[in-house]
């Protein structure tokens, strides 16, 4: 989401003891709560309230897509300086609150942002009951808004700026590596669902939406098709016709780094200046999305990432199960459910969804299957300063079995706070 707001006047929080209140004293700030140090990142200024090695991890992140951002775009010139600061929450109502106050921005119903106000500009996301891969996802996504804001300013077209923010919101990145052109299950299924049925928008609405329309369907929960569509749009012009569009795409990038206004790009680019021309480049995109399918290692993903989830929520009721079938059982005999709110609206999944708990096979996968080794205690070095710190086991680890191009696996740690903590790591051939 990119949000360019006015500045208006903050409100003060303030905490008064029912007991003296005459007492009144007021209520630290998250902003006075943390300070300014400089987090471990080679591109960011970061604050954070998020535990160390949490925010560390964000960081790695964050400096491996800006460095897969700027590789897509410094053939373009940069047309103002970078803004990379960055802020992370723990607390959803800390975000809230400090965007309202400081920097005037209200962030009501969004996950994270990058946003540009009078008083400054940075990337926001909180962590608060948001699913690993969903934080990721609001990271890469964020992070190109905020990284193409040097490039093109306000003058990237919005399907355009969304689009590629989804493209790279849906990277898998592991282990410094980052897997770029993967197709999420449930956008897929949305864009061919609407194309099946006519839902979908015409090239040529595509192409001419202002921000404002878009904001506007946005604020009107009709979002989801939006988003959906503009990323299947990038997905195309990377790998229609076996890559064929992307010469005529980095053109018309340079051509709306250089000013030129979109439409008028965009034929210069294509030479899809005619009604004809447009209608036979959308018949292609609608071919390449219906042929397309879900990528195994996003699906093992965002699986794993739920099971984590899981693993978390039974460990909070004492119970740990030593193996996926165990999980899962539990899970649904507790009705474990996670709401993963998107740019285009809200979901719920639920432990009882058969594809959680296997994995699409892909033409170099066989065999694509959850496997699980079970938790063993081991000898950690307790984290200074640690709190309720628990000698008991490590929870279920998680690990695929026949997926490509890399096993995944799922680990933990404690954090300062005596919490466990998942890591995703890739295990290559």
């Amino acid at each position: 989401m990119l949000a360019v707001v006015a500045l208006v006047v903050p409100r003060s929080a303030w905490a008064t003891d029912p007991i003296a209140p005459a007492q009144v004293v007021p209520q630290a700030s998250w902003w006075d709560r943390t300070d300014g140090t400089v987090r471990p990142s080679r591109f960011y200024a970061i604050r954070s309230d998020l535990d160390r090695a949490v925010t560390a991890r964000y960081a790695a992140l964050l400096d491996t897509m800006y460095g897969e951002y700027t590789s897509r775009l410094d053939h373009l010139r940069r047309r103002q300086a970078d803004v990379l600061a960055v802020y992370m929450f723990a607390r959803q109502q800390d975000y809230l609150n400090t965007l309202r106050s400081r920097f005037g921005i209200d962030g009501t119903g969004s996950g994270g942002m990058f946003f540009v106000s009078p008083n400054g500009a940075g990337l926001a996301f909180f962590t608060e009951r948001v699913p690993e891969e969903q934080v990721r996802h609001v990271i890469q996504h964020e992070g190109f808004h905020q990284v193409a804001w040097s490039y093109f300013a306000n003058d990237l077209p919005i399907w355009v700026n969304e689009g590629m923010a989804e493209f790279f919101g849906m990277a898998e990145v592991l282990d410094g590596d980052v897997v770029i052109g993967q197709v999420d299950a449930t956008a897929l299924r949305s864009i061919q669902e609407a194309i099946k049925a006519g839902r979908h928008l015409p090239l040529a609405t595509m192409l001419n939406m202002s921000s404002e329309a878009w904001g506007a369907n946005v604020r009107g929960g009709d979002a989801r098709l939006q988003y959906d569509q503009a990323w299947s749009m990038i997905q195309f012009l990377a790998y229609g016709d076996g890559g064929a569009y992307q010469r005529n795409f980095n053109q018309y990038l340079q051509l709306l780094n250089a000013g030129v206004p979109s439409l008028q790009a965009f034929g210069r680019a294509f030479g899809a200046t005619g009604q004809e021309m447009v209608d036979a480049f959308e018949s292609k995109w609608k071919s390449f999305v219906q042929g397309l399918r879900a990528s195994s290692f996003t699906s093992a993903m965002k699986s794993a990432s739920f099971m984590a989830a899981g693993v978390q929520f039974l460990r909070g009721k004492g119970i740990m199960p030593a193996s996926v079938d165990e999980l899962r059982t539990a899970l649904v005999e507790h009705g474990f459910e996670q709401r993963v709110r998107t740019h285009g609206g809200e979901f719920v999944i639920k432990a009882t969804d058969q594809a959680l708990w296997s994995i699409p096979e892909d033409p170099q996968t066989k065999d694509a299957a959850w496997a699980a080794s079970k938790g063993k205690a081991k000898k950690r070095k307790k984290p200074k300063g640690a709190q309720d710190w628990d000698d008991g086991p490590a929870p279920l680890d998680l690990r695929t079995k026949g997926l490509r191009p890399n096993e995944l696996l799922v680990t933990w740690t404690q954090d300062e706070r005596g919490e466990w903590q998942p890591r995703f790591d890739a295990l290559k051939p």
